[in-house]
């Protein structure tokens, strides 16, 4: 039992960075604030098994789209919540 225990630890360690869905790419089209969601044109979505498209998304937090743009190139991270896609972390790419 010895032996796996370092084994064991290193799993631990490493799960919750492999529960973190890829991030994907895309541009704001639109952001509807009222309604909580962006729109984008992005690239594929392999954690949602989505191909490019353009579609608007809802937001995990309206804080979220502080500061976004039409324009802006983003990096994002989306999750299936109520079985809708729901975008969880964006960021602008400079």
């Amino acid at each position: 039992m010895k032996t796996f225990l370092p084994l064991l630890m290193a799993i631990a360690i490493a799960l919750p960075a492999l529960a973190q869905p890829a991030p994907a790419t895309g541009e704001v089209r639109r952001i509807n604030e009222k309604r909580k969601e962006v729109t984008l044109k992005h690239g594929p979505i392999p954690s949602l098994s989505m191909d490019a498209m353009t579609m608007a998304f809802g937001v995990k937090d309206a804080a979220l789209l502080k500061g976004l743009k039409p324009g802006d190139k983003v990096r994002f991270q989306a999750e299936m919540i109520n079985k809708e896609p729901v975008i969880t972390k964006i960021e602008v790419i400079k």
